[in-house]
């Protein structure tokens, strides 16, 4: 199946899937894929890291084989799953380009209809936050933060404004997003954010052990689990993201505070904001 559907491949496209990947750490030669993001420090995004993990996740719509989607960070990104979005992708002339590399990597992951495992062990900020949010299940360590910042610079998190109030419900969603202060591991527990939260020396056996059980299952039973539940708590998903996704870019981007913000990131200051 793999060879007829390569047949209709362009030579490019046959480049880029057999590009070797620079930012993230993919296996898919058993039942479980697993993908480690490996940007280090801090796995801060890209857009290259992002289409690389599309590509990864994509690559498996034709693995009937594959149960499971397992996704960690690398050791060597010293205490964080991911820190978000680099600063260079909230610039208005590649702003877009960041999003839509941001949003293929979440409806890769419901289009190939496995579950995704998350394992947070450290920060996980920003996009990263987003993207843990988004998994179908989390494992986090004790000394897990979960934090989403963007109010700080006058913007919000067009995807987390999609998922938090499904996932924690409207009234949470609004304090983490209109605050933007950190929450613990234990508070994401309470919140729905997380399933469990175990010390780190035992997180490598928990994550084990709950792989394994999954991966016992039947897959095709599983991605019609994952479908139905999806389409039960997120319909209409796609309608909703790009509805956000056009406030974004083309009202947020609009107003003279989004861009001071901004340019405080950049410049490393607090903004003054001037309310309009």
């Amino acid at each position: 199946m793999a060879d007829e559907t390569s047949d209709f491949l362009t030579g490019a496209e046959k480049a880029e899937e057999e590009k070797p990947f620079q930012f993230i750490h993919w296996d898919a030669s058993s039942t479980v894929a697993h993908l480690t993001m490996a940007r280090p420090k801090h796995n801060v995004f890209n857009i290259e890291m992002l289409k690389e993990m599309t590509r990864a996740i994509e690559s498996l719509n034709i693995r009937d084989d594959v149960r499971l989607i397992h996704l960690d960070s690398a050791p060597e990104c010293e205490g964080y799953f991911s820190a978000g979005v680099e600063a260079a992708g909230y610039k208005a002339d590649t702003v877009f380009q960041m999003m839509d590399a941001f949003h293929s990597v979440l409806l890769a992951m419901v289009q190939v209809a496995k579950p995704v495992l998350a394992v947070v062990d450290g920060v996980a900020s920003g996009a990263g936050c987003e993207l843990a949010a988004f998994c179908d299940l989390v494992v986090a360590s004790e000394s897990t933060r979960f934090l989403q910042p963007e109010i700080k610079l006058g913007v919000f998190p067009p995807m987390g404004a999609v998922v938090y109030p499904r996932v924690i419900g409207p009234k949470r969603a609004m304090e983490l997003l209109l605050t933007g202060e950190p929450i613990n591991a234990q508070q994401a527990l309470m919140m729905g954010l997380v399933n469990r939260v175990v010390p780190k020396a035992a997180l490598k056996e928990t994550v084990d052990n709950l792989v394994k059980r999954l991966a016992d299952q039947s897959g095709p039973v599983l991605s019609l689990m994952k479908r139905v539940i999806f389409e039960g708590t997120w319909a209409p998903f796609e309608e909703a993201l790009k509805r956000s996704q056009d406030i974004y870019l083309n009202q947020l981007f609009e107003l003279q505070d989004s861009q001071e913000g901004l340019r405080a990131l950049v410049e490393k200051r607090k903004p003054v904001w001037k309310n309009k």
